[in-house]
Formats: structure tokens, C-alpha cells, sequence
């Protein structure tokens, strides 16, 4: 059976589980298995698109180094002659 397992923080999984208090902002393991046949009874509900990764087939990879700080720096080029 195929499997995966991943260490990871439970603030990246805010979004997509309804975590409990007590294991917000910490290291949580997390196990995906195969459920098998689906339920019959289950519904199926189509996920909705999200603007996350829209516009991934634009970007630059050779920018990407330059984002960290390009706020930081447009700031001081605009308010530099105060």
C-alpha cells in the first residue's frame, strides 16, 4: 500500500483542516492513505479553483531572488529626497 508521510508545521495546514487549539503552531506529522473504493454514498464536491499558483505560468524564475526585498527598496527610492 502506498503511503505518504511528511513532518510538517500545522499553520501550513490552516487552510485545508479544522486543527483543534492545542496543535495550532507546532510540528505535526501527517499520514495520507488510500481509502480504497470510494463511498457510494459520499458526494463528490468539485473543488473550487483558487487564485494560489494562477499566474505560476508568468513568473520569472530568475526574478524570484529579487522579490525578498523589492518592497523594502521601492519604498526607499520613492522617499529617499525626504
Amino acid at each position: 500500500m502506498n503511503f505518504v508521510r511528511k513532518i510538517t508545521n500545522s499553520d501550513a495546514l490552516k487552510h485545508i483542516v479544522d486543527l483543534p487549539e492545542s496543535l495550532r503552531n507546532q510540528d505535526v506529522e501527517l499520514i495520507i492513505l488510500p481509502i480504497g473504493d470510494p463511498s457510494p454514498f459520499k458526494l463528490s464536491v468539485p473543488s473550487s479553483p483558487t487564485a494560489r499558483g494562477a499566474l505560476k505560468q508568468y513568473s520569472k524564475l530568475d526574478l524570484i531572488q529579487y522579490e525578498q526585498d523589492a518592497w523594502e527598496k521601492g519604498v526607499q527610492e520613492k522617499h529617499e529626497h525626504r
